[in-house]
């Protein structure tokens, strides 16, 4: 008799989380993997997928049947992720209020993240800032957030100084080309990083393996066993850096930022788990609150399957 097939929608197949499951070296034990196309088209129409957290809390209290997994493939700091013009005389975060700000979308979980550091560690008012938007949507706002629509795309508008700055879930061309016009916010983002989690504790999530409420009654066994899939392939990607042959040649000391990083965080710093991201998982529930995204602050331990959160190890 065939295993019954799971159909994943990976927003990011080859990332060193994702590649060993997409790829087949990882079996989800009991089932076959079918890596469904990445558009945003059938987002939905898979049994699974690794789904944006800004997402997951709005559809949380519109009643959408996602059933996550503590399995967070995409984790990423985002003070980094704040730019400027140069030319604009932003030096210092509060430095960003009353300024023209451009963002993908409201409730863009990297914006989340870096929405929620400004406010909470840095004291910026949020509502003092210039809001624009790239893809303008309904997404509800806190009181006193507006937000225009832009007239140009993000790159282009901060190099012409038609934006102060702009957050962004990914690098900016002019940012990876080196165009002295924009910089980050953070020259020496690994450091205020570093100390930002120090002082917080915070270890930013930006994708939850989640599953349809649909397939989990089909397949009721499925939460636990493709939480043991993510834990092996996490730990397969930790291996390829760790191993007796690291496979990452172009970073010659990779091994050693895995060390240091380790020494900041913790030897476990990638958990998969409820009880170890509990802190982080609290203060986005709390960001999507005080940023509008939510009417209310989201009870996390509802988004889980009992059964995945309940299972030891990390």
């Amino acid at each position: 008799m065939s295993e019954p097939k799971i159909r994943f929608r990976f927003r990011e197949p080859t990332v060193d989380t994702n590649l060993p499951i997409s790829s087949g070296a990882v079996k989800v034990e009991g089932f076959e993997v079918e890596v469904m196309d990445t558009n945003e088209a059938g987002r939905f129409a898979a049994d699974a997928r690794d789904e944006g957290f800004g997402a997951l809390v709005q559809r949380k209290v519109q009643g959408a049947p996602d059933v996550c997994i503590p399995a967070f493939p995409n984790r990423k700091f985002r003070l980094s992720y704040i730019y400027v013009n140069s030319a604009a005389g932003i030096n210092k975060p509060k430095d960003l209020e009353g300024r023209r700000v451009g963002i993908l979308g409201w409730g863009n979980t990297a914006g989340v993240w870096a929405r929620g550091a400004l406010q909470n560690y840095y004291g910026v008012d949020l509502t003092q800032l210039q809001w624009f938007s790239a893809r303008p949507d309904e997404t509800s706002t806190a009181k006193g957030i507006v937000i225009e629509k832009l007239d140009g795309d993000l790159d282009s508008m901060l190099l012409d100084g038609r934006l102060d700055a702009v957050i962004d879930p990914n690098v900016p061309a002019a940012i990876t080309q080196r165009d002295p016009r924009v910089r980050r916010l953070f020259p020496d983002y690994k450091t205020e990083e570093q100390k930002y989690y120090k002082d917080t504790g915070i270890f930013p999530i930006s994708h939850a393996v989640t599953l349809s409420q649909e397939f989990v009654d089909q397949h009721p066994e499925s939460p636990v066993a493709l939480l043991e899939a993510f834990r092996k392939a996490r730990d397969h990607a930790f291996y390829s850096i760790m191993g007796p042959d690291p496979q990452y040649l172009i970073i010659s000391w990779v091994t050693t930022a895995v060390e240091e990083q380790r020494a900041l965080m913790g030897g476990d710093y990638w958990p998969y788990n409820v009880e170890d991201n509990r802190h982080s998982l609290e203060s986005l529930t709390l960001f999507a609150y005080q940023q509008g995204l939510t009417p209310y602050q989201v009870d996390y331990m509802s988004f889980f399957s009992p059964e995945a959160a309940a299972l030891p190890g990390y």
